[in-house]
């Protein structure tokens, strides 16, 4: 089996490789996302492992788009970041796999070994809690951001009333009585976005 990983984080990658010799056919690991493509074109392996976050690049957005090019490509996500939006986007896309870095490598090859006979490997997570639409993620991202419910309204094109609507909407799916808990249950799955300022 040939994998590759993608993973800007040197030090992990290096040791992730040292531990699998010996398990996998053939391991090898890139640092330098923006050459992904480039080197898939080059030779395409069984399984791709990549982080969600590789410095200026959205894992993300580049699986989609290896999967626009590649259909049958498998991709399995290996990140830190362990949130539910990122699992809905991965099952959305078409990937694989999502799996925590927090594990150890047997289970690791395990789970590549079951993705590539054709599995999938997702987290569970509490099932009772309904997804937003679209719109109420981005009156959610908007309010998190610090604007008024009258400056999402003209943001968005919308009346008031609605964007009120729409936050009582959000509150109950994600059984809570205010917008404050509800942008930090919305940042805990991973769908209101941190701006950090350095």
């Amino acid at each position: 089996m040939h994998i590759m990983l993608f993973d800007d984080h040197k030090l992990f990658a290096k040791s992730l490789e040292i531990s699998m010799r010996g398990m996998v056919e053939r391991f090898e690991t890139h640092t330098s996302p923006e050459k992904m493509m480039d080197i898939l074109a080059a030779g395409r392996p069984d399984i791709v492992l990549m982080d969600i976050h590789m410095g200026d690049y959205n894992g993300l957005e580049m699986a989609r788009k290896v999967l626009e090019r590649y259909p049958e490509q498998k991709i399995i996500f290996l990140s830190g970041y362990d949130l539910i939006e990122y699992h809905n986007q991965a099952i959305q896309m078409g990937t694989r796999g999502f799996i925590n870095k927090n594990i150890s490598i047997h289970e690791l090859v395990e789970h590549i070994q079951f993705v590539a006979r054709g599995g999938l490997i997702f987290p569970k997570y509490d099932s009772d809690t309904q997804p937003l639409t679209n719109r109420e993620k981005e009156v959610l991202q908007l309010m998190a951001e610090g604007l008024r419910q009258q400056e999402v309204a003209d943001r968005l094109y919308i009346s008031r009333r609605t964007v009120n609507n729409h936050l009582q909407t959000i509150n109950e799916k994600f059984n809570v009585n205010s917008t404050v808990a509800a942008i930090m249950r919305g940042i805990e799955m991973g769908i209101v976005k941190v701006k950090f300022v350095k």
